[in-house]
């Protein structure tokens, strides 16, 4: 909205579109990454073992419902969901990681 109404006033409804696709695919990527990285890091406070495994399952389950949604509603799923999955199971493994590490005095 603050690109179509502040930054980029008065463009065709292609550029708005194009600058939506690009966008939303960063944003989705970032985005996805971080939400599964603090979920997992709140579900771990929950835990008390088991903390990698724990966050790779909640990564999957993110790349589910991303991959489910986007097949429901694009019909497809776009080249940056490789990554996207990646980058989800690498951020789960990590929470895990870090909350099964025992604390430094």
């Amino acid at each position: 909205m603050a690109y179509r109404f502040v930054i980029a006033r008065g463009q065709a409804q292609a550029v708005y579109d194009a600058f939506g696709v690009k966008t939303g695919a960063v944003v989705g990527i970032v985005g996805g990454t971080l939400f599964v990285y603090l979920f997992a890091r709140i579900l771990m406070r929950r835990l008390s073992a088991n903390f990698i495994a724990h966050g790779v399952v909640l990564a999957v389950t993110a790349i589910v419902l991303s991959v489910g949604g986007s097949i429901a509603g694009h019909q497809g799923v776009p080249s940056g969901y490789i990554l996207a999955s990646i980058l989800k199971l690498v951020a789960g493994w990590f929470a895990g990681f870090q909350a099964g590490k025992p604390a430094e005095a």
